[in-house]
């Protein structure tokens, strides 16, 4: 309790680093045994089961995680193979399960993921090979599969700047309540103005600014 009053700082770094840590190490965790898990199913010919938790170890990604790699490789294998066989659906399931999976990874300054670019236009292509609705007599292959492309491409995207508004104003919102906690009352317990007056308009411009970022990110 005497380096938590003397050394806040060191104490919340700490706290930080471990948390940081913990989350990782899940990820990685989960990360590994879904692959793992996919691979048993594809070797046991249970195609759709692979596809399904190849999908979930895409998700739990993280910076430098080794098993994303490996399971969207595996992913663009079976969907080729797939329509090697003329199981289009399946081929297509895996196409969308690639690009779902990694459309879950994206963070607020997410650049370009070429292997979702190209999932998206082995389904629109696959797509296209359907021309049972009517409304598509008129169109070409080429034509049908610009206008899957162009539906797949649409993304609603939150802002940056109000993304990060939002995250900042979470941040400065919780951690100026905390210091109000912490420095806002005498040890019987009374409210010391003097004292909490600083963190409370930091929580103020905190709440505001989250309140901004969540309208407009």
């Amino acid at each position: 309790m005497k380096l938590v009053r003397e050394r806040p700082g060191i104490v919340a770094v700490v706290a930080i680093i471990a948390l940081v840590a913990l989350v990782l190490g899940r990820v990685g965790f989960e990360s590994r045994t879904e692959l793992a898990t996919a691979n048993a199913h594809r070797d046991n010919d249970r195609v759709a089961l692979a596809v399904e938790h190849y999908r979930r170890a895409i998700r739990w990604s993280f910076p430098l995680n080794p098993y994303t790699a490996d399971a969207v490789s595996a992913l663009e294998s079976i969907a080729a193979q797939l329509e090697t066989d003329g199981d289009l659906e399946g081929a297509i399931l895996a196409w969308r399960s690639l690009s779902g999976g990694l459309a879950a990874t994206r963070f607020l300054y997410s650049g370009s993921i070429p292997a979702r670019h190209n999932a998206n236009d082995q389904i629109a292509r696959l797509a296209a090979m359907d021309r049972s609705a009517a409304i598509d007599a008129n169109l070409s292959a080429e034509q049908l599969a610009a206008n899957h492309r162009r539906l797949l491409g649409e993304e609603v995207s939150p802002d940056p700047w109000w993304g990060t508004l939002l995250l900042l104003g979470m941040a400065v919102w919780i951690g100026a309540l905390v210091l109000v906690a912490w420095r806002g009352f005498d040890s019987s317990g009374r409210f010391r103005w003097s004292s909490a007056r600083g963190p409370l308009w930091g929580a103020l411009v905190g709440f505001v600014s989250f309140t901004l970022g969540l309208l407009f990110a």
